[in-house]
Formats: structure tokens, sequence, C-alpha cells
């Protein structure tokens, strides 16, 4: 087991639960010092952070970045996009939640970390930061497209999970009206790691009393889009054509070698090596992004 996956589950196997059930892990060594309130106040107070890095949110939706982005002048020329420490921390106060998108593109200890999970899980792996006010929901319920890891670092939020996604595969993503039966109802404290199988409906509201922050890593596992992007690529890789031949018969003779070729890939080639060769491709993914 990668030690990434150890500091999330500890001694649990997650294959007991891994897109079946919502459950809570108590690893002895929880990645909690990952990313902490302090460093976020630092990230923040560096004036470098850049939008789409952070958001403001509440159940309504995205705060406009106006609210707490106002121009600066670089070379006599008003440019957008980078938060005010100040402002940000006024609507904290006023009960938004923050949120750091994508912190594995710029936080070192965050990326090698990821890097480490997408290696055991063999998908790509992203993270978020939220940071929520004691006694505030930060989003509407909703369902996520990846399998969710919820690391508690500071505080507690009392976490809800509905039924799983509907078997035909066609869901929405977003907020959603009708999550279903209720299948967990926890409490998370500091240290403890929440499993949120891909597509089960879940909302979460920070406990009273203090701060919350979480880190939320998410498995992002492939789709049809996926598939049909790698076979196209093995369709053609390795195979040389003029890029204009000159008479119908070489066209016709490309045609021939184009369908020799997808022929020879299709006949080594099925269901479960697409996808093998997909979720390499989701892993190698994350350490170039």
């Amino acid at each position: 087991m990668s030690d990434a996956l150890h500091r999330l589950t500890g001694d649990d196997p997650l294959d007991a639960v891994w897109r079946k059930e919502p459950h809570v892990f108590r690893p002895a060594d929880p990645p909690t010092s990952l990313l902490t309130l302090t460093d976020f106040d630092a990230v923040l107070d560096s004036r470098l952070l850049r939008l789409p890095y952070l958001e403001l949110v509440t159940t309504e939706g995205t705060v406009d970045p106006a609210r707490f982005c106002p121009p600066r002048t670089i070379q006599g020329r008003p440019v957008h996009g980078y938060p005010d420490a100040a402002a940000v921390r006024s609507l904290a106060a006023d009960r938004h939640t923050l949120l750091l998108r994508n912190v594995d593109h710029w936080h070192a200890p965050v990326t090698a970390f990821c890097a480490d999970l997408a290696t055991a899980l063999r998908r790509k792996v992203e993270a978020f930061f939220f940071v929520t006010p004691p006694g505030t929901q930060g989003r509407p319920v909703h369902r996520d497209d990846a399998d969710v890891f919820a690391v508690q670092i500071t505080g507690a939020k009392d976490w809800y999970i509905h039924d799983g996604p509907p078997a035909d595969g066609h869901w929405n993503p977003d907020r959603t009206d009708s999550p279903g039966p209720l299948r967990l109802s926890t409490r998370l404290e500091a240290g403890q790691v929440l499993y949120v199988p891909r597509g089960f409906a879940h909302r979460a509201v920070a406990a009273e009393g203090t701060v919350s922050t979480h880190l939320s890593l998410t498995v992002r596992e492939a789709g049809t889009t996926h598939l049909r992007a790698l076979l196209s690529s093995l369709l053609t890789e390795g195979l040389s054509l003029p890029p204009r031949p000159g008479t119908d018969a070489d066209l016709t003779d490309a045609a021939d070698q184009l369908l020799d070729h997808a022929r020879k890939v299709l006949s080594e080639l099925d269901g479960p090596a697409l996808l093998d060769a997909v979720h390499t491709s989701m892993a190698a993914t994350h350490t170039t992004t």
C-alpha cells in the first residue's frame, strides 16, 4: 500500500467500501499537516493567489469576485483576479465558505501526496481546501463526479450522505432535489477521513463553535469520452500516412493501410485492456498538470 493511501485509510481495507458505501476512516497518521489554516493565511497574505484558485461560496452559489478582487494597476493597466485578503476575511466572517481549488497545482506537499495517491489508485487525483465558518453549510446537497476523501483538519463537520447515483449512469453532478434515502449521518472530527463514493449525494455543515477546515481529495474516474479519445489515439498511433495522397489509387492505399492498422489494434484489444490503459494515462496525467 502506498504511503498516501495508508495515511487516509490506516489499516482498514479500502476495497470493502470502494464504490459501495460511505465510510469513516481513523488512520493513526492522517495527512492533516499537508495544508493548514496557517498555510492558507500565508498564501492569502502573499497577494499572489489568483482566480480561479480561490472562490467564496454559499448554498446559494458562488460569490461575485468583484466583491473581493479589486483591480490592481500594473504598468498603468488594470489587472483583475487577485483576491484582497481583508475583503476575503470579511466575507468569511459573514458566513461565507472559502474554497481553494486545485491545491495540487501549486502547493508542493499536496502535489506530492496527490501524485502518490494517483499512482496507488491509478486515477487522476485533485485537491480542494474548504474553510467553513461555524454552523454554516458551504454547498447545497450535490453529487460529485469523483470518489472523495475528506480529511478533517480542524474543527468538525456534520456530514449527511444519501443514496448512490442512478444505475443507468444518467445523472447530473450538480445540486439535486432528490438525493434519495440517508445512508450515513456522522460528525467528522479532526484527524478523521470520510470516504464518499462517486455520485453519492451529500452535504456537510460545520459544527458550532469553531471554524472547520478540511482537505477534499477527489479521485476522478474515466468516462466514455476518455475511452473514445484513447481508442482514437491507439487506432492511428505508429502509423505514418501521407497527408495529401496525390491520386485516387494513393488515397485508396492509405485507406487500406489505416484499416489494416485498426484491425490489428482491435484484434489485440478488449474492454479491460482499454480501461486499464485509460487508468494508466489518467494517473500519469496528474504528474504533469
